[in-house]
């Protein structure tokens, strides 16, 4: 065993060192995903440096609890509380909720959670969901206080690895990854690595993922651009493994002293996403001096809403207009929408 062990540390550390990474552009995804999130750090500048703040109610705010957000049909996020306000993505254009590119959210306050499930999709289907991307058929999970990535790293042969690291925060804001344990094709692959003299950013080149970056041994996530549309920014105050969920948490800013004043929702609904402020557009709707509130039909769990499908939530729905023209809407959990994917899922495997 200790002859075959040998005869794989040699086999490794000859294919490590042929696998020094070539850079790679991004693809046409990730330019698209890099030019929308330039623009919406462009429109924050521009909001920042207008002179005077403008009245709060020339512009748009949201407000979350209790949401579970499908930002499209390949991710979602566990919203515990997250408010900050919305821009729209086009100038001189309102936010379209049937458009996730049309707006983004910058977050004056919140806390979000990612379940293993949520960072696995995210990582395969978005983050490196790119042709030729180093890293195929990842799986993540939180495991005590630590994060676990195991999958394929490709470069010209596969390498199977497992990257056991601790979570915390870089000093301009990036989720950082610092391996604890690294482990490629079965073997100590840290301590080989430190024996040629080797390094993560050796063997890896990111520059064609969404938001994820290597610089030495660690591994950086960008929370800005590793999620679909619409784009969610804010500083990041704290990242950790909470149980089996990875929680972020936004710091607060002097924006968030609108809530509670101006922006203020019904503290009747437990699960909820209020929209208050200037001008929305959702079906063939307009909303002036926007009074939205879109509320979980069963508040005895988290509200399940899929804003690509909104509309089959809306449809199933009641809603209501109050004496002051604000709007309510009760809506059913996504998952339970016979039209669902999820419920399609469902079906399907129980045909099987």
């Amino acid at each position: 065993m200790t002859g075959a062990r040998g005869a794989g540390g040699v086999a490794l550390a000859l294919m490590l060192l042929a696998c020094r990474h070539e850079p790679a552009g991004p693809d046409d995804g990730s330019a698209q995903s890099d030019s929308l999130h330039r623009t919406v750090v462009d429109s924050f500048a521009a909001r920042d440096s207008g002179g005077a703040a403008s009245p709060a109610s020339s512009r748009l705010w949201i407000e979350m609890r209790n949401v579970t957000m499908h930002l499209d049909a390949r991710a979602t996020i566990r919203v515990e509380h997250l408010r900050g306000e919305v821009l729209g993505t086009v100038r001189d254009r309102p936010a379209v909720l049937d458009d996730r590119e049309s707006f983004s959210i910058r977050v004056s306050r919140g806390t979000v959670a990612l379940t293993a499930a949520d960072l696995t999709t995210l990582l395969n289907r978005f983050v490196f969901a790119y042709e030729g991307a180093p890293l195929k058929a990842l799986r993540a999970r939180p495991d005590s206080d630590a994060i676990v990535l195991t999958g394929t790293m490709h470069k010209g042969v596969d390498l199977p690895f497992e990257i056991r690291s601790s979570m915390g925060l870089t000093p301009d804001g990036m989720i950082r990854l610092v391996p604890l344990k690294t482990r490629i094709l079965g073997i100590n692959g840290k301590s080989l690595m430190s024996a040629l003299g080797l390094h993560l950013d050796d063997l890896l080149d990111l520059t064609g993922s969404r938001g994820a970056s290597v610089h030495g041994d660690e591994i950086h996530l960008d929370p800005a651009r590793i999620l679909p549309p619409p784009a969610i920014a804010g500083r990041v105050a704290r990242a950790r493994v909470a149980g089996e969920r990875v929680v972020i948490e936004f710091a607060v800013t002097p924006a968030d002293s609108v809530f509670g004043g101006y922006v203020r929702a019904d503290s009747s609904y437990r699960n909820y996403v209020y929209f208050r402020g200037a001008q929305l557009r959702f079906g063939k709707l307009l909303m002036t001096d926007t009074d939205l509130l879109i509320a979980d039909a069963d508040p005895s769990d988290p509200f399940d809403l899929n804003l690509e499908e909104y509309a089959k939530q809306l449809v199933a729905g009641t809603s209501h207009t109050l004496a002051d023209l604000g709007l309510r809407v009760d809506m059913p959990d996504y998952e339970s929408l016979a039209g669902s994917a999820v419920a399609r899922q469902r079906g399907a495997t129980k045909r099987r």
